[in-house]
């Protein structure tokens, strides 16, 4: 009688110890997934959150783009804003583009980033003079254009900028050697064709004055030749840059700058075709 009361309470105790030890691992098993569940949580509400900020500096970058695509305006862009209905903002600003890699098409259009344009002779290239130096100037470093037979290119100077960013040069010059073909350049007011077939020439924009922070120039090359042809461009101005794009930089915030996202934007104002 003795052994069996002494047997059952050891049995008992056992009990005892598994319950405490099967209670204690359903702890920890309701604390890890009380744990994730509170980090999903948090972490969908930031991807909200993060979406929200990009949004945010997705919509001032459409604005700008619309404004400059259908305008030619970035004079009067706001420097900020709020989304409608939610704790988005965002600011916004642009800066002009005064660099470029050496970029060159071939016959289907198709791009490519040579380390020398040398290396693509079947191709029409845009590079600076001096790929050492990075900024496009006057006699230091200026625009090259290399097209092949039948190809142009086309550069616009005509977008509004805000008179604080000093976007574009006084006046920009163009040099061409003799060959078959056509300077075409294009103003608000009249549309100027020189033919390049009977010698070596050079041509200013604008004529006289200067083009400001508001001009409407294009400037268009075509070789009509039967052999490449290499063009100058640059600022009329030593230690004055070229601009050959536009860059647009937002950043987007949700309820104030918790979270924050960046889209960079660049749109050049060349091409060639």
């Amino acid at each position: 009688m003795f052994y069996f009361k002494k047997q059952l309470n050891r049995q008992s105790g056992i009990a005892l110890v598994l319950s405490v030890l099967i209670l204690a691992n359903l702890m920890m098993i309701a604390l890890v997934v009380s744990d994730v569940i509170l980090r999903i949580g948090k972490s969908s509400q930031g991807i909200s959150q993060s979406e929200i900020a990009y949004f945010a500096a997705e919509t001032a970058i459409e604005k700008a783009i619309y404004q400059i695509e259908n305008f030619h305006n970035a004079s009067n862009l706001p420097a900020d804003g709020n989304l409608s209905n939610t704790l988005g903002s965002w600011t916004r600003y642009v800066a002009g583009i005064y660099t470029t890699p050496i970029t060159c098409f071939d016959d289907q259009q198709k791009i490519s980033f040579p380390a020398d344009q040398a290396t693509e002779t079947d191709k029409s290239c845009v590079y600076a003079a001096n790929s050492s130096q990075e900024v496009i100037k006057k006699n230091t470093n200026p625009l090259k254009v290399r097209l092949k037979p039948g190809k142009s290119f086309e550069l616009s100077l005509n977008i509004s900028t805000p008179a604080s960013l000093a976007f574009y040069p006084g006046a920009v010059t163009i040099d061409w050697p003799a060959h078959s073909g056509k300077v075409i350049i294009l103003s608000s007011d009249r549309q100027e064709v020189i033919d390049t077939s009977t010698t070596t020439g050079s041509g200013k924009i604008p004529d006289s004055g200067q083009l400001g922070n508001s001009p409407n120039y294009r400037i268009r090359l075509t070789n009509n030749s039967a052999a490449d042809v290499i063009y100058t461009i640059a600022p009329q101005t030593a230690n004055v840059s070229l601009p050959i794009g536009i860059t647009i930089t937002s950043q987007g915030y949700y309820d104030v700058n918790k979270k924050e996202r960046i889209i960079i934007v660049e749109r050049k104002n060349w091409e060639i075709y």
